[in-house]
């Protein structure tokens, strides 16, 4: 018997919030990247406009016509949407800014957001800014920024939700200009932060204290579990981690820890995400065992929404986070109303909630690993699965974590590459390791809380998480230095990302699927990817570059010649803080590889001679150099300098004081030469 020939849905119809959520993703994009000046008005009326035709279309009779203009309104008010949005979550775009009137206040009233965190020199605490003060009136503001406070003989004695006076001399948020540094000025914006300043405690004032009562109970109950954590931690390293891991309060993190969790793949565990909330909803069903029958399950999800969302909001609502509550959310309504669950289509959903509430989420990399990372468990979990049959409950299980790890890391790799320059070769046997570490940690974690009333117990159980943590970060040790040193140094570009992600796609296509065409054009991806690859081989084999680098309060010049770097002058030699602003660049330019230092004070580049002046000269000798690196504290007079070597640029560091190095480029300004100071222009990069 003929049958009617069925049409096999494509995942975009089993999925619509993906077709709503392309739009809308372009439309934040163009508002970040500033690709367009079109005026507020005329996108709200384009906005309404394009909703109206889709409106009308919907209501009319539906032939090709309507049906394509219908779609047409949609995908332009979906994508307008996302500019409208990105619009009206931008600080500047509202008028009591305090940015509109940076240098007009001569002081502004700010409250302390965030607990101070300690760095090398300063106290760092960022404040939201309430009001600014120009000419003895009081005019109201908003906006975050940045205070640094610097160290002196006493502790800090501010506190997060404390009011303060600051001088209003702010100053935008830059960059080093290092190569392939880390864009922290464009991070600072995308999260609201545009302007910092630095000044001395004797500078602040104190205009309120922070009031206990005032508080919101979520802080309140994050403040109390926090110094419970505390008083039964003492290990440093532990309780950091666990405070981490737990309630997202990174303030006591050891930054050696998390880079050797980086290193080995496991650094998702730290963040808050969906294994925190699938362990605290297992603890709440543990507690609810006693309702047993399937008609009462719903029961379980009941309760557990609102102390699921509370617990989020308490740990302070990182993206994973909120991306995981909203997923749990839509689960537990579809379990409450009997209603089918289909996983891909609550991603698309969760995704489109989150952004259409914070736009700036989707630049996170924290937003973009997890939402990778669920995409890539529900598309390849089921296929790897299915690789093995294990039999007892034990291999079931350790299969089935190993599975989850194995389709996590398909889509997960690429993004790691790009974005960390790694790929833990050891992931498979650290994740499962982690798995494990992660569950007995978070439940006792949870557990030292609940019982801290009392005191033997919870301090028993807080040795025996230190011991767990201790045990286990030998174990990470372990695996961090199994993997090679040049898989420390990945490079993938964001051209070579996309090809990535194409090439990785099709061939799934044709593997769970069997189609020929995917295979065609996976290969064909491949091969643009591979040849990419060699490009880029071919010209770091063929490269010479001179950088000096801009590092605070330090000169440190490097030559790379093809794949290797020379350190030709270091004020600190490979310190953390050199380490910090060169080894973006090792990778970037891949020469991570260091040669045999050498005495150098000239250098040909391009036929151009460069001289790293040491030492002061004598004014009498006439030396020729086309660039003049100047790494010196002592600065000698321009005028000197210009009539024994003829530079056509004098390049200087930030090894002399501040005050001694701005009237040396005064003076440079007088004498007509022109003056690269890597403090106030950036790195100086000169490449053949």
């Amino acid at each position: 018997m003929n049958r009617w020939p069925l049409h096999k849905a494509y995942f975009w119809e089993t999925a619509p919030f993906f077709r709503i959520l392309l739009p809308f993703v372009a439309g934040i994009v163009i508002y970040d990247a500033r690709w367009f000046t079109i005026p507020v008005i005329v996108v709200a009326a384009a906005l309404i406009s394009s909703f109206i035709v889709y409106a009308l279309a919907a209501v009319v009779s539906q032939n090709t016509f309507v049906k394509i203009a219908s779609a047409i309104g949609l995908n332009i008010f979906l994508f307008l949407s996302g500019i409208s949005v990105s619009y009206y979550s931008d600080a500047r775009s509202y008028k009591m800014w305090f940015g509109h009137r940076v240098n007009e206040p001569y002081a502004c009233l700010a409250r302390i957001a965030t607990a101070p965190v300690e760095k090398e020199h300063v106290w760092k605490l960022r404040v939201q800014v309430v009001a600014s003060g120009v000419d003895n009136k009081i005019a109201t503001a908003s906006g975050d920024a940045f205070l640094y406070v610097y160290k002196d003989r006493y502790p800090m004695l501010l506190h997060k939700g404390d009011s303060i006076w600051v001088p209003g001399k702010w100053q935008p948020i830059k960059n080093s200009g290092n190569p392939f540094e880390f864009d922290y000025a464009t991070f600072c914006r995308r999260n609201g932060v545009f302007y910092q300043q630095f000044c001395s405690m004797n500078n602040i004032r104190l205009y309120a204290t922070a009031d206990p009562l005032a508080m919101p109970l979520a802080d309140k109950c994050h403040d109390w579990c926090m110094q419970q954590l505390d008083r039964y931690m003492p290990g440093t390293k532990a309780k950091g981690l666990i405070q981490a891991m737990l309630l997202g309060d990174e303030v006591n993190l050891d930054e050696d820890l998390r880079q050797s969790y980086a290193d080995t793949g496991i650094v998702h565990i730290i963040a808050i995400s969906g294994g925190n909330v699938a362990i605290f909803f297992i603890v709440i069903s543990f507690l609810l065992r006693w309702l047993r029958h399937k008609k009462y399950r719903w029961i379980r999800f009941a309760i557990a929404l609102p102390l699921v969302w509370f617990y989020i909001v308490m740990a302070g609502a990182p993206p994973s986070a909120v991306r995981a509550a909203i997923m749990f959310t839509l689960l537990a309504f579809s379990v409450m109303l009997q209603k089918s669950n289909n996983s891909l289509n609550q991603l698309f959903a969760t995704a489109f909630l989150l952004l259409f509430a914070q736009p700036a989420w989707l630049f996170s990399v924290g937003f973009q690993l997890s939402f990778v990372a669920v995409l890539s468990l529900i598309l390849f979990y089921t296929p790897v699965y299915k690789w093995l049959s294990p039999v007892s409950k034990v291999a079931k299980c350790l299969w089935s974590t190993a599975a989850a790890s194995i389709a996590a890391e398909v889509l997960v790799a690429p993004l790691v590459i790009y974005y960390f320059h790694t790929f833990p070769l050891l992931f498979l046997v650290a994740n499962v390791a982690a798995y494990i570490f992660m569950t007995l940690a978070l439940i006792l974690g949870i557990v030292v809380i609940a019982v801290s009333f009392m005191s033997p117990v919870a301090d028993c159980l807080g040795k025996c998480t230190e011991c767990i943590v201790t045990a286990f970060d030998k174990i990470v040790s372990f695996l961090q230095h199994g993997n090679p040193e040049s898989f420390h140094f990945l490079v993938l570009t964001g051209f070579e990302l996309v090809v990535a992600f194409v090439a990785i796609t099709c061939l799934s296509v044709f593997l769970i699927r069997k189609k020929k065409t995917a295979l065609y054009a996976g290969l064909s991806a491949c091969i643009l990817l591979f040849s990419s690859f060699c490009i880029d081989e071919w010209q770091a084999l063929h490269q010479q570059k001179l950088i000096v680098y801009n590092i605070n309060k330090a000169n440190y010049i490097e030559w790379i010649n093809g794949k290797q770097f020379l350190v030709l002058k270091a004020d600190t030699g490979i310190t953390k803080k050199t380490d910090y602003a060169a080894k973006p660049a090792h990778i970037g330019f891949h020469a991570w590889h260091q040669g045999k230092a050498e005495k150098v004070d000239i250098v040909d580049v391009n036929g151009k001679n460069v001289l790293l002046l040491t030492d002061p000269v004598d004014t009498n000798l006439t030396f020729h150099a086309d660039y003049l690196i100047i790494n010196q504290n002592v600065l000698q007079s321009p005028a000197a300098l210009k009539n024994v070597f003829s530079p056509s640029l004098i390049i200087v560091g930030n090894a002399s004081p501040p005050n001694l190095l701005d009237r040396f480029i005064t003076a440079c300004t007088e004498a007509h030469i022109p003056v690269h100071a890597t403090g106030r222009d950036g790195a100086f990069v000169l490449a053949h």
